[in-house]
């Protein structure tokens, strides 16, 4: 190659570096205000998660699945997909998404005759000492 081949070949690789820098200078340089668009902040407590149906005010809420128990009482208790065997305190408001065919949730309320305990339950679930407030399919 020839020097001047070697020379022309560097001023265009020259050229192309001082596009770029200009380039990347004037995207940096470009600022975008802040937004606050799609930003939304609030407390949930746990009696907002409740069920309508519930009329007590709950101060807690437990999950589970399987066999499980209410760890306190006025608690939101969630059921899951499958049939759960629950076990609840007084005034407790039960919430079972228990299976819609084949075996269903079984739920015991606490003992005496005024617990208070509330449930929502699939059609055809066990209850015992928990009054139904609604069914769902």
């Amino acid at each position: 190659m020839r020097p001047r081949h070697v020379l022309a070949i560097a001023g265009v690789g020259l050229l192309v570096l001082v596009a770029g820098s200009f380039y990347s200078a004037f995207t940096a340089s470009a600022t975008v205000g802040p937004s606050t668009v799609g930003y939304q902040s609030a407390n949930v407590a746990p009696n907002d998660l409740k069920p309508a149906e519930c009329t007590m005010t709950v101060t807690s809420v437990v999950a589970g699945s399987g066999t499980f128990s209410a760890t306190a009482q006025y608690q939101l208790v969630l059921g899951s997909s499958v049939k759960d065997t629950v076990t609840l305190q007084k005034n407790d408001c039960f919430d079972g998404g228990g299976p819609t065919a084949g075996q269903k949730d079984n739920v015991t309320g606490a003992t005496g005759s005024n617990n208070g305990d509330q449930c929502v339950v699939a059609s055809g679930a066990s209850t015992t000492r928990c009054t139904v407030v609604a069914t769902r399919p």
